[in-house]
């Protein structure tokens, strides 16, 4: 009987340290989550629709086909991007429903916005 109690608590262990790891991990995601407010050098390019404007945060609805599904499915991806008074707006101002081409820094600040 001692074996399995020495190995249920080291198992017990393992699961608190586990669990204590994981919270930490989310715990330093959310903090890295800060969006750019300010513009800086391109990171990436996305091409999608508004699906979302909440102050300052537009969220962009992108669809894309994998090449190796052939284009039978799409995937649908969400990014939140922050847009302020230094965004370049082509064509004037957005509103939801618009498709659009965002520049946007690695911080999700949109350079530009057309």
């Amino acid at each position: 009987m001692k074996p399995f109690k020495s190995i249920l608590s080291m198992t017990l262990l393992f699961a608190a340290v586990m669990y204590m790891g994981v919270n930490f991990a989310c715990a330093v995601d959310r903090d890295a989550m800060q969006m750019d407010t300010a513009p800086g050098p391109a990171y990436i390019t996305v091409d999608g629709k508004i699906s979302k404007i909440d102050g300052s945060v537009y969220t962009i609805q992108s669809e894309s086909t994998g090449y190796q599904n052939l284009g039978t499915t799409k995937n649908v991806s969400e990014m939140k991007i922050y847009v302020s008074k230094e965004t370049k707006k082509v064509h004037g101002d957005k509103k939801v429903g618009d498709k659009v081409r965002a520049e946007i820094t690695r911080g999700g600040f949109a350079n530009s916005l057309q």
